[in-house]
């Protein structure tokens, strides 16, 4: 995992500073507005959004990248969650829906924990170490909900749920 902090970068190095082709530092910061904006992010994330962005070829914009422990802490949240450990996001694509979002992501193999945050608008997305895939909706009445195939239906649309055709598989059957 990669350290970018504002120490360890030179004096000159502005908060837009580019940690990959399509996100700066400015995109993860912690936006509590009393850190000294230090950011821990997991190079993983970072391909995992790469991949998402060229997948959905959409803009994809972080609502919340890192954030500090003091401010995990003091907004009821784990000191020690995925977002202060920096392999987490919420994240909303331009011009897509959330469930459309959520569809997107849980095609990429690097996110393992996804949930679709209905209540705040937006869907987190993490890099966990763990083994097996962790999927949950939050509802608009903030319930945490696993999502399973019974329940799936219910948050995910049907017509959603079916698979993008592959353009170079639609090239190949039109010629």
């Amino acid at each position: 995992m990669a350290r970018f902090s504002s120490k360890n970068l030179p004096k000159t190095t502005p908060k837009h500073y580019k940690l990959s082709e399509h996100f700066s530092k400015r995109d993860f910061v912690c936006r509590c507005g009393k850190c000294d904006s230090a950011i821990k992010i997991s190079l993983g994330l970072l391909g995992g959004l790469e991949f998402l962005r060229s997948k959905s070829r959409a803009r994809v914009q972080i609502v919340k990248g890192y954030q500090c422990p003091e401010s995990a802490e003091n907004s009821g949240k784990i000191k020690r969650n995925y977002h202060t450990m920096g392999v987490a996001a919420d994240v909303t694509l331009e011009k897509k829906t959330l469930e459309e979002t959520f569809l997107i992501a849980e095609t990429i193999p690097e996110f393992l924990g996804l949930g679709l945050d209905l209540k705040h608008g937006h869907v987190h997305m993490d890099t966990r170490k763990d083994k097996a895939r962790s999927l949950w909706v939050v509802t608009h009445a903030g319930e945490n909900i696993p999502l399973s195939d019974e329940n799936r239906a219910t948050y995910l649309p049907p017509q959603l749920v079916e698979p993008v055709e592959n353009s170079s598989e639609a090239a190949s059957s039109a010629a």
